[in-house]
């Protein structure tokens, strides 16, 4: 390659590069170029990420990451449904309701909102510390199945208290739940222990808790329940969120993508009313002065894209040649 060339069409062009283009209209064609891409040698490699850089503002892999968000298979599964609203496709800023009450200790239990996929974990992780107390109401079904009751000590505090006190009816497994009414057991367990919760941080002001789960708007339809204390909502989706829900099961079973797709004609309709119990939490705490809204940010993200830009410096400096570029970097 001896020539610099100016434009998108010049630089696409030359055999020896591998530039994805946003003319690429199927899977297919984009996978093509980018295998094309990753054979490459690393010089020619460099020559591709420039020119990528130079006339579409990203390098090959992330214009490969860009289109296959537009063109992936996972559209397929919601292509036949029409959705009723905006709402359901486009994300809301997170909520944070009396966050600066957590914070100070004034406050010791947050209550954690969104759908099932939107990031609710990962939001409960940035605030976790020594002191916090991290409960996943999911984790109180068939609890005996998955903890023993010394497990119960280490992973919570507060739920080894309700397992070993109140809630001891409703410390079983599989086989013991085939025999329990629904209404006695999950139609109650996650009620119980949220009052409980309530209860116990009161009683351990030492320590800050943090309850997450989707059963908090499923199971409480006045969101005046929690008004004195801290409650943050995830602005995510449903729509987006219901796609990371079904990517996180397909790579922890890939042979589930199949039986994903059938059971997404029932669960699409959970989470259109999902959302309605979402949008009353979010209408009562949206206007309250102790209320502040953040867009979805992630660190790793913010990280990820100040090396790529490092990268694509890099590349830059190798335009002119080898020894060239490696003088530049070195200035």
């Amino acid at each position: 390659m001896g020539e610099k060339y100016t434009n998108l069409e010049q630089a696409a062009c030359d055999a020896a590069l591998a530039i994805i283009t946003d003319r690429i209209t199927t899977l297919k064609e984009l996978n093509r170029v980018y295998l094309k891409y990753k054979a490459l040698p690393r010089k020619q490699k460099r020559f591709s990420n420039y020119y990528s850089v130079e006339f579409l503002g990203h390098n090959v892999p992330e214009m490969y990451a860009l289109l296959k968000e537009k063109l992936k298979p996972d559209i397929e599964l919601f292509e036949d449904w029409e959705l009723p609203s905006d709402k359901y496709a486009v994300s809301e800023p997170d909520l944070y309701y009396k966050e600066e009450c957590f914070n100070s200790g004034d406050t010791n239990i947050c209550f954690l909102l969104g759908h099932s996929g939107s990031g609710k974990s990962v939001m409960a992780r940035t605030l976790e510390g020594d002191d916090i107390d991290h409960i996943e109401l999911d984790d109180l079904l068939l609890t005996k199945d998955h903890f023993t009751m010394e497990e119960l000590k280490d992973y919570s505090d507060m739920m080894y208290s309700f397992f070993a006190g109140e809630g001891a009816k409703y410390y079983i497994g599989v086989e013991e739940r085939n025999r329990i009414p629904k209404e006695e057991y999950e139609d109650r367990v996650f009620t119980d222990f949220v009052h409980y919760a309530m209860d116990y941080a009161g009683q351990h002001r030492d320590k800050r808790f943090i309850i997450d789960g989707i059963w908090i708007y499923l199971y409480f339809d006045d969101p005046s329940v929690f008004e004195d204390y801290t409650v943050f909502i995830k602005g995510t989706s449903f729509l987006k969120s219901k796609i990371r829900a079904t990517k996180r099961e397909m790579q922890r079973d890939k042979e589930t993508l199949k039986d994903r797709k059938e059971m997404f004609g029932r669960e699409v309709r959970n989470y259109l009313m999902d959302e309605d119990k979402i949008d009353s939490y979010r209408s009562y705490y949206g206007g309250r002065p102790d209320t502040i809204f953040r867009e979805e940010n992630s660190a790793d993200a913010r990280q990820e894209e100040a090396v790529v830009r490092e990268l694509n410096e890099i590349d830059r400096c190798f335009v002119n040649g080898d020894a060239d570029g490696i003088a530049e970097i070195r200035k």
